[in-house]
């Protein structure tokens, strides 16, 4: 009994220190910051002797690149000392992020006002809107999509598959395979097939378990099946279409992906670096990997790595830390993925076959703790992002959405902001994000969003303690309103 009340008093300090960590301005960065600069812009970059550093009015330029030559270099003129040599690379790079994280911090308490729902009414740029509550589960919802019927398939991270339908309590389908519900795995994607009306198949993506590694802890890893829900509400007809061999199954709690899309008979769905980040570069193993196959499982002859000795044959791109959006545009069926950054460094790209996105070996992000991940942001033959995100908003789910009630957002990705809890609209045009907004805000973790049947979004809401999630939908709140 005493050692159980040790063990948990352990574990809730620990998870208090982690917390710690991970909040914006503390950590290494923090430290480095109050030695060498804090002296002359002031302890909370306000400015002293020297400029503020929270304004973006930053004489030598605001890109990464700039700052960072900015701190190496100096400006010995104008009294700023050089740093290379004082501090590694990494640590400047550090110091980069933690710049751009207190300046989010000033410039979000503006945007908090604008954003907040008057009368329940919110305003966007091109829209206003109300959000209308229509299902709930019990637990965190994950992933959504819709029935023929408009009635939609919701998966809860500890394994429950609900069919929801507005008005209706929803149904738990029973049968659905057993999930590994650890850390930030379980049941996580739920596809619906294009040609759903004539053959019945629904995708699942989740971690599940096949056993223990030597030493006895149980390991796990993401796996994809399809099956039918018959008139029962029972899962048939299971096929397992991925399931990574025992060796490639680890005991981490993090980075397991996943998202599902269909494309001309393949799925394409990704798979985080799991916690093992130099895995993400290495062909021979799934992990940190957008993936492609044929929707009834079989190998594509024609994937990029089929050929190569050794290389993981599913592997489509490569170089992901965790990705967990994937969306096509439907203007030119282009694959585009987002992907969670370490802090900061949250990414949007657009996925290319055979392509290396960069991870660990380029990020825009540091460590939890403000420790440097690397001072690489750019590397030949290493993809950019279209967009990164600095601070993390904790990237998840995207959609390019094609309904009718929104007009003015037609073919513009929605994306979903977890840690944030934002909805973003982003602007693509010639494979480039040329504006994005944020059109909602603090109304809870923002986990997936989709275009409904009905013309609307549709977005699934985590919130509370503990977390229960529920179904939104945003509705229009009156006519199209001028830019703002």
């Amino acid at each position: 009994m005493r050692f159980g009340i040790i063990l948990f008093l352990f574990s809730f300090l620990l998870g208090l220190s982690l917390h710690a960590q991970n909040r914006i301005g503390t950590g290494k960065a923090k430290e480095l910051y109050d030695i060498h600069c804090a002296s002359c812009h002031g302890p909370n970059m306000e400015g002293g002797m020297s400029s503020s550093l929270i304004n973006r009015q930053w004489q030598y330029g605001g890109t990464d690149e700039d700052l960072f030559r900015a701190i190496a270099k100096g400006f010995p003129d104008n009294g700023m000392e050089a740093y290379e040599g004082v501090l590694t690379p990494e640590e400047i790079r550090s110091l980069v992020i933690f710049i751009h994280e207190q300046t989010e911090i000033g410039e979000k308490e503006g945007l908090l006002k604008r954003l907040e729902p008057r009368s329940g009414v919110f305003s966007s740029e091109k829209h206003d809107f109300r959000l209308e509550k229509i299902s709930e589960g019990t637990g965190i919802l994950w992933g959504i999509d819709f029935l023929p019927d408009q009635s939609m398939l919701v998966t809860q991270r500890d394994g429950t598959l609900w069919h929801m339908n507005e008005g209706e309590k929803p149904i738990s389908i029973q049968g659905v395979p057993e999930v590994w519900e650890y850390g930030q795995g379980g049941l996580m994607e739920v596809a619906i097939h294009p040609q759903y009306a004539e053959n019945g198949w629904i995708y699942l993506g989740f971690t599940e378990s096949i056993g223990v590694l030597d030493g006895g802890a149980e390991a796990g890893m993401t796996s994809i099946v399809r099956g039918r829900i018959n008139d029962r509400n029972q899962w048939v007809d299971q096929e397992i279409l991925f399931r990574a061999p025992k060796e490639f199954h680890w005991r981490g709690r993090v980075h397991v992906g996943t998202r599902i899309v269909f494309q001309d008979g393949y799925i394409f769905f990704s798979i985080g670096d799991r916690g093992k980040k130099d895995m993400a570069q290495d062909l021979n193993t799934p992990n940190g990997k957008i993936h492609r196959i044929h929707e009834d499982g079989r190998i594509p002859t024609d994937n990029p790595f089929v050929d190569r000795p050794g290389a993981f044959p599913t592997i489509w791109s490569y170089g992901h830390r965790n990705p967990q959006g994937l969306a096509l545009d439907p203007r030119n069926g282009k694959l585009w993925e987002t992907e969670h950054g370490p802090r900061g460094g949250d990414e949007i790209n657009l996925i290319h076959p055979g392509k290396n996105y960069g991870w660990p070996v380029i990020t825009y992000g540091m460590n939890y703790n403000g420790t440097p991940v690397t001072n690489l942001t750019r590397k030949t033959g290493m993809e950019q992002p279209a967009l990164h995100w600095t601070p993390s908003i904790a990237v998840c789910g995207i959609e390019f959405y094609t309904g009718s009630a929104f007009p003015s957002w037609t073919n513009q990705l929605f994306v979903a902001g977890m840690a944030s809890q934002e909805l973003q609209r982003l602007v693509i045009e010639d494979e480039n994000v040329v504006h994005y907004e944020i059109v909602m805000k603090n109304q809870g973790r923002i986990r997936d969003v989709t275009t409904g049947p009905d013309g609307t979004l549709y977005i699934l809401l985590n919130s509370g303690s503990p977390r229960i999630g529920a179904v939104y939908r945003l509705i229009p709140a009156g006519p199209v309103t001028a830019a703002r």
